[in-house]
């Protein structure tokens, strides 16, 4: 594995789950769609599964290379414990190859996998707690990938009270979703087009496995999640599309789902493309709560598009700025108006760490990671 750069050294590789040998010491993963048929001192498209000895490893086990405090708006979440913070973590890797990649310094780039840290599950939960970080998210590449991380995360913060958040391309095959859904409290998707030519052209995959999961999520689990999609101009941006999307996530998802339609800045290989006017995430907004749906967001701008609106008589319940919550007029998840329920995660439904979890986690983070900064 001299030439797969990609993190640091370990003392020891942490096998993957979710693949099964083949002839020739080949490994098949079948974590996501991909189905890659991994060859020996290989690494798939993903760059963090690697084959050694006709094993499959995860070599971004323990291993994040980015490690932040961050509002839960930024995820975005506007319905889940809203003006909290979140521990937000990634590593190396993606099973996407999206063109317009806004976290292509860790997602595509191997050399930046030197500088990571090695923080094991319990630790992740300590950071959150020394760091009054009632969530954790994984988040900035595609936790799908590292996957085995993320349930041995998920454990060890349920049993200290915090909750878990995906933020996720949800490229994710049957075999695996429930192995790691099953554990998550919250999630938010980038439904990244609504058409098969932008996801074959643009993020060489595939949109079918991404409406198929999003739909396991709303029948099969009681994760509460929000849609982001990132308009592109040119790309994904017509008015067209945009019904298109909104009719589905109406008809097989419902009216609840919130949906964000976020602005897009040139980045990584489409640098030529011009920002997303403001207008345009405007008029998209206006077609999907024409389309039906209650909840529907725009980010990456400052805009009236932030807040949260009763669905019944328009009061607005949580006024925002960017990701800052300015206030927050929900009386026990209701508007205060009108007492329609407002559905989401109001409150937290974990116990919160006691005074010795507290102090383990001051102690942990002092002793093992003071060198970090937040």
């Amino acid at each position: 594995m001299q030439d797969l750069k990609i993190l640091q050294k370990t003392a020891s590789l942490h096998e993957a789950r979710w693949w099964e040998p083949e002839p020739n010491a080949k490994a098949h993963c079948y974590l996501c769609p991909r189905h890659c048929h991994i060859g020996e001192g290989q690494a798939g498209f993903c760059f963090i599964r690697v084959n050694e000895g006709g094993k499959l490893y995860s070599l971004g086990y323990a291993s994040p290379a980015a490690l932040q405090i961050d509002p839960i708006e930024k995820k975005p979440l506007s319905h889940f414990l809203p003006g909290t913070r979140v521990f937000s973590m990634g590593t190396a890797g993606c099973n996407m190859g999206c063109f317009f990649c806004q976290n292509w310094d860790i997602s595509k780039s191997r050399a930046d996998q030197v500088r990571s840290n090695h923080v094991p599950p319990e630790d992740v939960v300590a950071l959150a707690i020394r760091n009054g970080c009632p969530s954790i998210a994984f988040t900035y590449n595609e936790p799908t990938i590292w996957g085995e991380y993320v349930i041995d995360i998920c454990h060890a913060a349920h049993e200290a009270g915090l909750n878990t958040v995906m933020v996720t391309n949800d490229y994710i095959t049957r075999e695996a979703f429930h192995d790691i859904y099953d554990h998550i409290d919250a999630a938010n998707v980038d439904l990244k087009a609504f058409t098969e030519k932008f996801y074959g052209r643009i993020t060489l995959t595939h949109l079918q496995p991404v409406l198929d999961t999003l739909k396991w999520l709303k029948n099969e689990t009681s994760v509460w999640f929000e849609i982001t999609n990132l308009i592109i101009p040119d790309l994904n941006d017509s008015p067209e599309e945009t019904r298109l999307l909104a009719d589905w996530v109406l008809e097989n998802l419902g009216p609840n789902v919130p949906l964000h339609f976020t602005a897009f800045h040139p980045d990584f290989k489409l640098r030529e493309k011009p920002r997303t006017p403001p207008e345009t995430l405007h008029a998209a907004r206006a077609i999907a709560r024409e389309a039906g749906l209650h909840y529907v967001y725009e980010g990456n701008i400052h805009s009236e598009g932030a807040h949260t609106l009763c669905p019944s008589c328009n009061t607005v319940l949580i006024r925002r700025s960017w990701h800052d919550v300015l206030s927050n007029r929900l009386k026990d998840g209701c508007c205060p108006k009108c007492g329609l329920a407002i559905p989401g995660r109001w409150t937290n439904p974990h116990a919160q760490p006691d005074s010795h979890e507290k102090d383990r986690a001051r102690a942990t983070a002092a002793s093992k990671y003071s060198h970090l900064n937040f």
